[in-house]
């Protein structure tokens, strides 16, 4: 985007996105495995559920920033996955490869747990390693676990020529809407009706609302908020933010807290993030609050312009990097007896700092490649 162009409110809400990211992984070693400490499962829960809107709305930055594009789809597709994919690949192979070079540095498997708290079984071996390396194309695994977001952002790519093309058509775009907005309760009535809801089956994942689903909505979404001139006070729009936001956040927090209470993430994960899935209706109230209330924020002065446009320049590699810090510092922060809300505070500052600073690093020594490393 041309910088006579840019919008500091996005880039105050990207900031925020990240730090989100950030404070939802800080809090997985809380979600990933039981805890005998009680505050600690209600921590986890808590901030898990209050930071759930920050893919959505990296997905409406998305749409925001790149619809309508008049590009061919070769264009698109030469320029825009390069850029996310090569990076997103070599970072991969850097986790998947974390394990074995844990354990040449003497650590266990209990040390390769707090680094990736979703790996039940981890492996040291170095067969082991490259065996996940090779499933990266095709598949991310529980040492890689926010790379899912690389995969759903490259078919957002694929479908950007696509959605350009009739995007500015009201009609269609309104009943695109209506329907992506009804199909957000698909996972309920999966949950309440069970096999063969909307005709969803073991021989057939393309249900009812299939084609109207996914994160398109919240591409097309940020576009029509984000372009279209705010309506009223600016303290309106924050109170129906606010608003829209705690009602999104009791529902997931509850749901959450409810599920966690019937099941583990080893036994049924798709169960216990029943109400943390990004595409449900509480979740995108929570989504639309925030957006709300970031398109009234004004930065004022160029400085401060400058100063948010150079952290979020570091905003995609910092994604990349930063969870190779979340065992590190949670390990860091432990020792000293802080409570949880302020300990994973603590971690997320160390987190963002040490994935900004590399990123920036990167940048700064590898020149023009540095887009194929970060970004």
């Amino acid at each position: 985007m041309k910088s006579q162009n840019r919008m500091p409110w996005v880039d105050v809400l990207r900031l925020v996105a990240l730090l989100m990211v950030i404070v939802s992984h800080s809090v997985d070693i809380y979600n990933a495995t039981p805890q005998a400490d009680q505050s600690a499962t209600f921590w986890g829960s808590f901030l898990g559920s209050s930071v759930r809107a920050c893919v959505p709305l990296f997905a409406m930055m998305t749409g925001l920033l790149l619809l309508p594009s008049t590009e061919s789809p070769s264009t698109i597709y030469r320029k825009r996955i390069p850029r996310v994919a090569i990076p997103a690949l070599l970072w991969s192979v850097v986790y998947c490869l974390m394990p074995w070079i844990i354990g040449l540095c003497g650590g266990d498997a209990e040390v390769v747990r707090v680094f990736f708290p979703f790996e039940y079984a981890p492996s040291p071996e170095l067969k082991d390693a490259l065996a996940n390396v090779a499933l990266i194309p095709f598949d991310f695994g529980s040492y890689t676990t926010h790379m899912w977001y690389i995969y759903m952002l490259i078919g957002l790519y694929f479908a950007l020529p696509f959605i350009s093309s009739w995007v500015g058509n009201r009609t269609l775009v309104k009943t695109f809407m209506t329907l992506w907005a009804v199909s957000l309760a698909v996972p309920y009535i999966e949950w309440i009706v069970g096999s063969g809801a909307l005709g969803v089956c073991e021989w057939n994942a393309f249900g009812m609302f299939y084609y109207f689903g996914g994160f398109a909505g919240y591409m097309i979404l940020g576009w029509l908020l984000g372009r279209s001139e705010p309506q009223g006070s600016a303290w309106r729009s924050v109170v129906l933010g606010v608003v829209m936001f705690v009602a999104g956040f009791l529902v997931t927090w509850h749901g959450h807290r409810t599920m966690s209470g019937l099941y583990t993430y080893e036994e049924n994960p798709a169960m216990l993030e029943l109400f943390w899935q990004f595409l449900s209706p509480n979740v995108a109230l929570m989504t639309i609050g925030i957006f709300i209330i970031a398109r009234r924020v004004c930065v004022r002065g160029e400085k401060m312009q400058r100063i948010l446009a150079g952290f979020t320049r570091c905003s995609f590699g910092s994604y990349l990097v930063h969870y190779l810090f979340i065992g590190p510092a949670t390990m860091a922060v432990a020792p000293l007896g802080l409570p949880i809300p302020v300990g994973v505070a603590l971690t997320v500052l160390l987190v963002f700092a040490a994935s900004w600073t590399i990123t920036a690093l990167l940048y700064a020594v590898s020149g023009r490649a540095a887009k194929y490393i970060v970004g």
